[in-house]
């Protein structure tokens, strides 16, 4: 199996950072915003468009900040490399109820396809807020150092931070990093 790249953005607004909450089988979890790298694409133009689809917001993608891997033992391979980013267009708004479009102004995109669907929730959130919030990748503490220093100090290598699910939610093959 190939390992996947996904590419990631630490997006601050003062004493913020924006977050999207996802929802499987009525669990909550957190994840920057982001995704899979798309073939011809490059690693910032990637970073843009995931950002653009999740959350409505453009933003000018800087430096590399973070990478980590999930490596799980059934062989899925996740390569996540994370930037620093600055919103350059409005406040994104709170996600649209699945199958509903948003048009309000700071909202989200009115174009249902440009959300995804997995996203229930567009949060900006404190530092104590992201610690305290269950992210995947497990990554708050390497994001909240990164953004204590401004997002300009060393890109930190975390190396494999597969953990399994530990409410087992998920099969045997499957892992709690997405």
């Amino acid at each position: 199996m190939e390992p996947r790249v996904r590419v990631a953005v630490c997006v601050p607004r003062g004493d913020r950072l924006l977050l999207v909450g996802h929802g499987k089988g009525g669990h909550r979890y957190w994840l920057l915003p982001g995704g899979g790298l798309e073939r011809g694409e490059t690693l910032v133009e990637a970073a843009r468009r995931e950002l653009r689809e999740e959350t409505g917001l453009e933003a000018e993608v800087g430096r590399l900040t973070l990478v980590c891997e999930a490596i799980e033992p059934g062989g899925r391979h996740l390569v996540n490399l994370v930037f620093a980013a600055r919103a350059t267009s409005p406040e994104p708004g709170p996600a649209p109820p699945p199958g509903a479009s948003a048009g309000a102004a700071g909202a989200p995109p009115a174009d249902p396809g440009l959300r995804d669907p997995a996203i229930e929730e567009v949060r900006w959130v404190t530092r104590e807020e992201l610690l305290a919030l269950e992210m995947h990748p497990p990554i708050a503490a390497a994001v909240a150092a990164a953004w204590d220093a401004g997002f300009a100090g060393e890109v930190q290598v975390l190396g494999n931070v597969w953990v399994p699910d530990p409410g087992g939610r998920e099969g045997p093959e499957q892992t709690a990093v997405r």
